[in-house]
């Protein structure tokens, strides 16, 4: 069994700590790779990365990109804000590590915009596909998340140690401190790849939904325009990328879907955390 066929394992998928070790024992021999690689080997081998506003179908869109084509999967995940620490890398930081990813390499990430990290990804070719959710369904998500199944998180313990989840709700909607602020803040930086020419963005709804066959086709154009790979018919990609999605093999799916977010909550309570996430709400085109 290789390291690859490890990373796939239930029980490695399940463990934070496990997947973390495997990315970081992969590191040393793809850092040599890129190495040896010139700038013009990404021309027809383009990485792809799976980028998200968290909690809006990172894991469901990597599954999709690790069926395309000479697709490889490293385990690297790059975040604006690593979740361990919280502290926020510089756009010049977030470029360098974006440059050392490796051609035809598939990746996730929680990416700010910024035009650094878009020139970056543009000078290696990539294929970035952003994906997004109501911003409701992803507060509500995170306070589940945070509380219940990423305890190597830096918020885990102030979201664990909370009575339920309606004070789970009101945290992630108040922030902590200035490495957890407020639900908007946290959010709108990620607004600008909806503007950014060279940014494929998908609404999960669509991709989880009834327009799923529309997005895959979105992002096998994408992938078709940059890449060189012998992929066969659209259409047979089309039904090699449908049969790929398993939500439930994510770590961090729980039930998945749009519009929950209001279960539980009281009228009151629902239009509460909308007037809360207006300039979310707004920036990432979701009606009240």
């Amino acid at each position: 069994m290789n390291i690859d066929q490890i990373a796939d394992l239930p029980a490695v998928r399940r463990s934070s700590l496990l997947r973390k070790g495997i990315a970081f024992l992969r590191e040393p021999a793809a850092a040599l790779e890129r190495r040896r690689i010139s700038d013009s080997q990404y021309q027809g081998h383009p990485p792809v990365f799976a980028n998200s506003l968290p909690k809006s179908g990172t894991h469901l869109l990597l599954q999709v990109t690790r069926a395309l084509p000479e697709a490889r999967y490293l385990g690297r995940f790059i975040a604006t804000s690593p979740s361990v620490t919280l502290r926020q890398r510089s756009p010049a930081a977030l470029a360098r590590r974006i440059s050392r990813i490796l051609p035809s390499e598939t990746l996730g990430s929680h990416l700010h915009y910024s035009p650094e990290a878009a020139a970056a990804l543009a000078r290696i070719n990539a294929l970035h596909l952003f994906i997004y959710r109501d911003p409701r369904d992803v507060l509500v998500s995170e306070a589940h998340y945070l509380g219940e199944m990423n305890r190597w998180h830096r918020m885990h313990r102030h979201f664990a140690r909370l009575p339920g989840s309606r004070e789970r709700l009101q945290l992630a909607l108040d922030g902590f401190d200035s490495r957890y602020p407020e639900c908007n803040a946290r959010l709108l930086p990620y607004a600008g790849w909806l503007q950014d020419p060279g940014t494929l963005a998908i609404r999960y709804e669509d991709l989880a939904g009834a327009g799923q066959e529309a997005q895959l086709a979105r992002i096998i154009a994408g992938f078709a325009a940059r890449s060189s790979a012998a992929a066969g018919s659209p259409e047979a990609l089309l039904e090699t990328l449908k049969s790929a999605i398993a939500p439930s093999k994510s770590h961090t799916f729980r039930r998945g879907g749009s519009g929950k977010w209001r279960d539980g909550l009281s009228a009151q309570e629902a239009a509460g955390l909308t007037r809360r996430l207006r300039p979310s709400l707004q920036a990432f085109g979701y009606s009240e």
